[in-house]
């Protein structure tokens, strides 16, 4: 099986094929211009640098396009960065297809049964009828089930958004299990749409990326639209209970400054909010801590959108000796085969959700 981007150390040659995630051209201090390219495959991201080599053709390479790679695997900044020194388009045939985008390591099927159960608990009928409609149509179903929940940094991978959404409904109902004031029903739908709009928002036939529409509008806005059109299709749905539906949809960034048009007005959308801040930053987070957990050392590099480095040595040893005596955690660092990804933005900031 031919090595992926992320299975090469500093100093190997590296001969892939993968998919370009974005091209730039730029320039030296000595105004030489040079190559910096994004590479993606089923492991994950990786910075690039052609200095020299590339042509006009080159250059107009469309983002999306699978390319072989030859070069040498480098770092910058502590983070791997392949020294192109080759591009070429691959013969059809000659790669997988399959290993070129990441996905979810959760089952989808098993994780729409999730999904599915989780609509049916909730007890208020128009809103459990709206919502099974909803999820059972064809398009919107698979849409859902393949569509990551961003391109970099938490979940960027195929089935991502309905990982991400099934974890943000599981923190939420938590959350308002302890508050009897709380409409339990309101959450739970509150939080299987709250990310509706990212089934248009991005692309992701070759690599993820931002649509059009997901450009000109963003998944708040979109995810409002569909909501609208569902909810238009039901006889008698109460006009209020659309409001706040809608109201937990627009809010749940939180705050003006983080995209939403609207702050958290109902304890419904605070608790959706909170739930979702808690995935995003986690998720984002430990697949760096996993990914660098055989890295020498206490503390992970620098997480830019956090704004600081976490430590990844466990508080308690585990000694296996007093692993199941009474006291013991059972909390090990890292998941067991799990598949690090780091996707933190290496063009630009993006938003955490």
């Amino acid at each position: 099986m031919p090595r992926q981007l992320r299975e090469y150390e500093p100093g190997e040659n590296v001969d892939t094929v993968c998919i370009l995630a974005g091209l730039a051209v730029k320039q030296t201090r000595q105004n030489k211009p040079f190559l910096r390219l994004e590479l993606g495959d089923s492991s994950g991201r990786v910075a690039a640098v052609m200095w020299d080599g590339f042509d006009d053709e080159v250059v107009r390479t469309p983002v999306g396009t699978v390319l072989r790679v030859r070069g040498r695997m480098d770092s910058y900044e502590d983070r791997p960065q392949v020294v192109v020194t080759s591009i070429s388009v691959p013969a059809p045939g000659s790669y997988d297809p399959g290993l070129l985008l990441p996905s979810s390591e959760r089952d989808v099927d098993r994780m729409l049964v999730e999904l599915d159960e989780r609509v049916k608990s909730v007890g208020y009928a128009p809103l459990r009828r709206l919502l099974e409609e909803m999820f059972s149509a064809g398009s919107l179903r698979e849409s859902f089930a393949r569509a990551p929940a961003a391109k970099r940094w938490h979940q960027p991978y195929l089935g991502g958004l309905l990982e991400h959404t099934l974890n943000v409904c599981y923190h939420a109902n938590l959350i308002a299990g302890r508050y009897p004031q709380v409409n339990l029903d309101m959450v739970i739908a509150g939080s299987l749409v709250h990310d509706l709009g990212k089934t248009v928002e991005y692309n992701w036939e070759s690599f993820f990326d931002t649509s059009t529409q997901g450009r000109l509008l963003g998944h708040l806005v979109i995810g409002v639209e569909i909501l609208g059109e569902w909810i238009g299709r039901q006889k008698e749905f109460p006009e209020p209970l659309g409001w706040h539906l809608k109201h937990i949809i627009l809010s749940h960034h939180g705050a003006l400054e983080f995209g939403s048009p609207v702050v958290p007005r109902t304890v419904e959308a605070l608790v959706v909010h909170f739930a979702d801040d808690l995935d995003s930053k986690m998720s984002g987070v430990l697949r760096i801590y996993d990914r660098e957990q055989e890295a020498p050392g206490d503390w992970t590099s620098y997480v830019k959108l956090m704004e600081r480095e976490f430590f990844k040595s466990p508080a308690i040893p585990l000694d296996p000796s007093t692993e199941n005596s009474p006291g013991a955690s059972s909390v090990k660092p890292g998941r067991a085969g799990a598949k690090p990804r780091l996707e933190q933005s290496l063009f630009d900031r993006d938003n955490l959700s």
